[in-house]
């Protein structure tokens, strides 16, 4: 489940890791989470001669990019008239009333979003990598490492960007290294392992 909040957050779900386990997410995230929106979407390019557009995904909710679905480009809403996904998290859309690449050129560079409480709720334990960016991140021995800046899916586990005063650790998203995540205090507390420095 990925989508991301404000102008770049995806809605990647994070579970709470349990010894053993890695966790997954779905996509890769740069920048943090703000505003009243989750984006879902960036159109990268024009597409054929008919106003489609291409776009890079960032939500993988089922009919998240079905026809008639709307999403919101600088507030303003688009419904989606048709679209063709592939397996890359890219996606052919024509929205309606879009109906030449001059039309579309406008739309390109832009961020698809949707309101951010139009998220669906997840189970408890897992989260949406909007949630996860801009984390205070601790060690289980309260030293302050920064914050989470990036989510990045590496196949087997996401890994964990994060920004602080002693430079940049890469923190692989795994029952080992991260140990708890609370976020309605905004901190993801993590065990560092040997070499992680």
């Amino acid at each position: 489940v990925l989508e991301q909040s404000g102008s770049d957050q995806t809605d990647s779900v994070f579970t709470q890791p349990v010894p053993g386990d890695s966790v997954s997410g779905e996509l890769h995230s740069t920048d943090p989470v703000s505003g009243d929106s989750v984006t879902v979407g960036w159109i990268s390019s024009l597409h054929g001669i008919s106003g489609e557009v291409l776009v890079r995904l960032f939500s993988d909710v089922p009919h998240r990019f079905d026809p008639k679905t709307i999403l919101y480009l600088n507030d303003s809403p688009l419904q989606i008239e048709s679209s063709n996904i592939n397996r890359k998290r890219q996606a052919i859309i024509k929205f309606d009333g879009i109906d030449s690449p001059e039309a579309a050129q406008n739309l390109v560079s832009q961020w698809l979003t949707i309101p951010k409480d139009t998220v669906a709720e997840l189970p408890e334990g897992e989260y949406f990598h909007f949630q996860l960016l801009g984390l205070r991140v601790i060690t289980d021995e309260n030293e302050e490492l920064g914050r989470v800046t990036e989510v990045i899916e590496t196949g087997s586990n996401d890994v964990y960007v994060v920004d602080g005063a002693g430079g940049q650790l890469l923190l692989p998203a795994i029952a080992n290294v991260v140990r708890e995540v609370k976020i309605e205090e905004g901190v993801m507390v993590v065990h560092l392992m040997e070499g992680m420095r």
